[in-house]
């Protein structure tokens, strides 16, 4: 069994869920709707919410990992510590590391960020699937597609739909105030998806709206972090990345990372249909900068003009 450094409860659940019998089966489900509350009552309150017995709570304890419940429950708290985490926190616990860690900060960033990108390379093929059906949801053009991103997510979620409507239509953007957010709902439905950006600390305005989207029957796609935003909950695919780093800042890099790679190979797959809709987007472009094409292709562009 890995360590929780590695394998999260909530990863355990979903990888023993199909082997559970079917009363464990019921208490983990009951978890999986309200992770991670539901493991943090007692063992006996656990039982009676999940109408199981005791000794089922028990031995689905042991099948995660866990000797006795305590350890259970201390790996969830871990958990609410982890995904709570704010930059003020994390200011604290990077003072000690100045002094502990050797090397320049950039060194120790970048280090991270390309440890961060060589694990999603290590990893790809446990997500090709997943990646692989978000791309083919994407490339439908009878769907409406709404992005949407936290406080510093909205950069990646407004740089993704950006490039999407490049070599696709019907590519909506969700920003500004959130009273404005519900607007969006009003013509979504089964054939409308809606990509959340969701990452620590997860956004209450950002779960209540994918709730909404969810009860108008859009197909939901969630971007997040390797603790899971509790929009994971009725998300119908999940993608996610992680986000550590060096910094009191986690990093969006390994986000955009992921947008860009969904973006290009969205395009891949469109072929005809995508460069047909770029063409058309770089004429009508043109009126708008007719020295661009100069500027571009002559490094003297600017002397010239003096």
């Amino acid at each position: 069994m890995l360590g929780l450094e590695d394998d999260s409860v909530l990863e355990r659940l979903k990888r023993e869920l199909t082997d559970l019998s079917g009363r464990e089966a019921r208490a983990a489900r009951h978890l999986l709707a309200n992770y991670p509350v539901a493991g943090l009552t007692t063992v006996a309150d656990f039982a009676d919410q999940s109408g199981v017995s005791t000794a089922t709570i028990l031995r689905l304890v042991r099948r995660l990992g866990f000797t006795i419940y305590a350890d259970f429950q201390g790996a969830l708290r871990r958990h609410l510590e982890q995904t709570l985490q704010s930059p003020l926190i994390r200011f604290a616990t990077r003072e000690g590391e100045r002094t502990e860690t050797g090397g320049s900060f950039l060194e120790r960033f970048l280090g991270s960020v390309a440890d961060q990108t060589r694990a999603m390379r290590e990893n790809a093929a446990s997500l090709n699937e997943e990646f692989d059906r978000v791309v083919t949801l994407f490339c439908d053009g009878k769907r409406d597609v709404h992005v949407l991103g936290g406080r510093y997510s909205s950069s990646v979620a407004t740089y993704f739909a950006d490039l999407l409507a490049s070599v696709r239509g019907k590519v909506h953007i969700i920003s500004g105030q959130t009273q404005k957010w519900p607007h969006h709902l009003l013509d979504m439905g089964r054939s409308s998806i809606l990509f959340v950006f969701d990452v620590r600390r997860y956004q209450q305005d950002v779960i209540e709206f994918t709730q909404a989207a969810d009860q108008r029957g859009a197909t939901i796609v969630l971007l997040t972090d390797q603790w899971r935003s509790p929009a994971a909950q009725i998300a119908d695919h999940v993608l996610t990345v992680p986000v550590e780093s060096p910094s009191v800042f986690d990093v969006l890099a390994p986000g955009m990372v992921m947008a860009e790679a969904l973006v290009g190979a969205i395009a891949g797959r469109l072929g005809a249909v995508g460069r047909d809709r770029m063409a058309l987007l770089e004429n009508l472009r043109a009126p708008f900068a007719p020295y661009e094409a100069k500027f571009n292709t002559r490094k003297s562009s600017l002397r010239d003009r003096k």
